[in-house]
């Protein structure tokens, strides 16, 4: 059991200012923590287990990487708002101010 002059110090040293009622509620709640703790340091199972570093076993799906024919230039830019040559043409995004206009496509 842990007494109130512990319980103080572990305050203090939380930089909590409790009321003395609340340090009576912090106490049952401490111990009950501690309590809690010591439960799972009885547990001999775990001294077994490898440590995980997911509770899920998964694997990526990706997909394979085949190279294939790209989609032809013309086709790219038919839906294109805008667009030059082989290009696309879009807004600037390195400015020193947004403003509303590059947002459409000015």
């Amino acid at each position: 059991m842990i007494t109130l002059e512990e319980l103080r110090r572990i305050a203090a040293l939380a930089k909590l200012s409790l009321s003395d009622e609340e340090i009576e509620h912090f106490r049952a709640e401490f111990e009950r923590i501690v309590e809690y703790v010591s439960a799972l340091d009885r547990i001999r199972a775990l001294d077994e287990l490898e440590p995980l570093d997911s509770v899920v076993s998964h694997t990526n799906a990706f997909a394979d990487d085949v190279p294939h024919q790209s989609l032809p230039t013309a086709e790219a830019l038919a839906n294109a708002p805008r667009h030059n040559e082989s290009f696309f043409k879009v807004p600037k995004v390195i400015a020193s101010e947004w403003t509303p206009d590059q947002n459409n496509g000015q």
